[in-house]
């Protein structure tokens, strides 16, 4: 009988330990910039402190967000354990929060150090009470500026976007006489998601918003305001190419040396202050300025990608650790080198940091005060509510090209937007007609017996 119970505690602990070394997560990345890289790196190294017990594949997300979302839909929809760990937009945490593994019961008491995260990341962390999501690195959006073009033409760094339009107007001007491919201002107008926060912050700046009290308001006289200055900048300050630009496209043009003036997330400091580039060592950065000294504020529109558990994960547990690994501080700390922001407070006070991204600390000023996109609002339908923003803005900025009248433009176009945001507000809220909760045998005993009543 010992002996038969000695066979089982080693059969028993050989299957444990097989089935530990052959656990292979598969965890989904983005490959802008060089995210992919240093997941790549992190990855091995959280390998090796499991012993290498355990493998993980990398699934490469689409460049698109729509079709990240759409993908993201199709695998939770279909309860699909193929996909472990979720690299996942702020904005979709709401829409896939119920199928969200709880992070919580995986960690212990203050192991995440979440009194040093942001509050305005805290938010997205938590759905429905349960902690579903780690910040991988914070956003938000900072304005980048030539130090060396301002100081040539005595200019000083801009407050308002007034004064942005007026500098950039003017340089692109000069520059132009020997530089046919200089542009004042070049953005992201790609009908895509980063369009949507461009217009977000905009009106944000200019006082106003997508929504305010549970409706739509992007027909205020504020968001008019806020698109008639940037068909302005489209005609007067910048390329019609930028209709087709989302981050990289512009950062090309800007690490050109081509612009004075670019707006984009953190992570393209340290890529144009590569030595190899025209530009290093002669960018500044600023926070996104004000559009309405009254009204508007200098923020940025809040971005920030996370890791999840999905729930239908067959390793929760050993998901859950490696997403803990990923989202240390000391890993944020790691990607900071490379200009992604990190979502802990401290890390801004931090020499090394800030020796290195120097800009950092107008970006921890920006992070207090950043907008955030509706999200909340649209909850799973925030996607259709960002292509029509992104969409319907595109297409009044093209039209504004051929036409005088932008004010009118801008009114007919918002409007539209309007109402169709509203309509998607207005079925969310539409009660739903309650399903029979009657099995499809009771269906069928009811249906045989009318059918033997009626006769």
């Amino acid at each position: 009988m010992r002996k038969f119970l000695r066979c089982m505690v080693v059969a028993v602990s050989t299957l444990f330990f097989f089935n530990g070394d052959c656990i292979t997560l598969k965890i989904t990345c983005r490959a802008k910039g060089i995210e992919l890289e240093l997941l790549q790196k992190l990855v091995k190294l959280w390998i090796k402190s499991t012993g290498n017990q355990h493998e993980v594949e990398i699934v490469t997300l689409p460049h698109s967000s729509n079709e990240c979302f759409a993908l993201y839909k199709q695998w939770l929809s279909a309860e699909s354990f193929d996909v472990d760990v979720l690299m996942m937009d702020s904005p979709w945490i709401g829409a896939f929060g119920n199928v969200l593994t709880d992070l919580k019961k995986f960690y212990k008491e203050g192991e995440i150090g979440e009194e040093d995260i942001f509050a305005t990341i805290k938010t997205n962390m938590y759905f429905d009470g349960k902690m579903v999501a780690l910040p991988v690195y914070t956003d938000c959006e900072v304005m980048y500026y030539r130090k060396d073009l301002l100081k040539k033409y005595n200019r000083s760094v801009p407050d308002s976007w007034q004064e942005l339009y007026e500098t950039a107007k003017f340089i692109q001007e000069q520059e132009r006489k020997t530089n046919n491919r200089f542009y004042g201002y070049v953005f992201q107008a790609k009908a895509f998601e980063i369009l949507t926060c461009n217009f977000v912050q905009l009106i944000d700046a200019f006082g106003g918003a997508v929504v305010k009290d549970g409706r739509a308001v992007v027909d205020s006289q504020e968001c008019v305001d806020a698109l008639v200055f940037l068909m302005n900048c489209l005609k007067n300050a910048s390329t019609r190419s930028v209709l087709n630009y989302s981050e990289e496209e512009a950062r090309g043009m800007f690490q050109a040396g081509n612009a004075v003036f670019m707006n984009s997330w953190p992570y393209a400091w340290s890529l144009m202050n590569d030595p190899s580039t025209s530009v290093s060592g002669r960018i500044g950065v600023m926070p996104i300025p004000t559009g309405n000294v009254e009204k508007g504020k200098s923020s940025g529109v809040m971005g920030g990608w996370f890791f999840a558990v999905s729930k239908f994960s067959k390793h929760a547990a050993v998901a859950a650790d490696l997403v803990k690994f990923l989202t240390s501080k000391e890993q944020h700390k790691f990607r900071a080198e490379f200009a992604y922001a990190p979502a802990y407070k401290s890390l801004y006070k931090d020499t090394e940091i800030l020796k290195k991204n120097s800009f950092f600390s107008v970006l921890s000023d920006s992070l207090e005060n950043a907008v955030a996109r509706p999200s909340s609002t649209f909850g799973k339908d925030y996607p259709r509510a960002s292509h029509e923003i992104f969409n319907l803005v595109n297409t009044a900025l093209t039209e504004s090209l051929e036409e005088v009248n932008v004010d009118k433009i801008a009114k007919k176009y918002l409007g539209r937007l309007n109402r169709k945001l509203n309509k998607i507000i207005d079925r969310q809220t539409k009660p739903k007609e309650k399903k029979s909760s009657k099995s499809l045998f009771q269906k069928f005993v009811d249906m045989i017996k009318s059918a033997l009543g009626s006769n």
